[in-house]
C-alpha cells in the first residue's frame, strides 16, 4: 500500500497537468461539431420556449379577438396576453387568456382556430414554440 501511495503522489502533477496541456481549439472544433450534430436531429414539430432565439411567430391571417360588452362595463379597448403553443403549419393551439383575466369564449376559440402564423425561427429555420402574444381585445358588436 505504501508503494501505491508514492506512485500515486508522484503522479499527481502530471494527472494535473493533462487538462492544461490539452489543445483549446481541438475541444471548441469537437464541441462545435458536436452542437451541429444535435441541432440537426433536433425535432423541430415539438415545441420549445419563444423568446432569444427563437423569434416570435408572427400573425399573418385571422381577426382579432374581441369580448362581450356589459352594461357594467364602460371600457371601449383593452389589450390582451395569450399563451399559445405555435406549429409549424401555422395553427395556434392550448391558448390560455393571461390578460385580462377572462377565459376565452366559444366566439373567440373559433376565432383563434382561424389564424394563422409565420412560424417562429431558429437558426434562420422555422420551429414551433410556445409564446405570449398580445393584441387589441374590442368590445363585440350587439346584435
Amino acid at each position: 500500500m505504501p508503494g501505491l501511495v508514492s506512485l500515486l503522489l508522484l503522479s499527481a502533477p502530471v494527472l494535473a497537468a493533462e487538462p492544461a496541456t490539452q489543445d483549446n481549439a481541438a475541444f471548441e472544433a469537437e464541441l462545435q461539431r458536436n452542437l451541429e450534430a444535435f441541432e440537426e436531429t433536433v425535432d423541430r414539430s415539438q415545441p420549445i420556449p419563444c423568446g432569444r432565439p427563437p423569434m416570435r411567430p408572427e400573425r399573418i391571417k385571422g381577426e382579432d379577438l374581441q369580448f362581450a360588452p356589459s352594461r357594467l362595463t364602460r371600457v371601449k379597448e383593452t389589450t390582451y396576453q395569450l399563451r399559445c403553443t405555435f406549429h409549424l403549419d401555422g395553427t395556434a393551439t392550448d391558448c390560455r387568456m393571461l390578460k385580462p383575466g377572462v377565459g376565452l369564449d366559444a366566439k373567440n376559440r373559433e376565432t383563434i382556430k382561424q389564424w394563422r402564423f409565420k412560424p417562429a425561427t431558429y437558426k434562420d429555420k422555422p420551429i414551433a414554440t410556445t409564446c405570449t402574444v398580445s393584441g387589441k381585445l374590442k368590445p363585440r358588436p350587439e346584435n
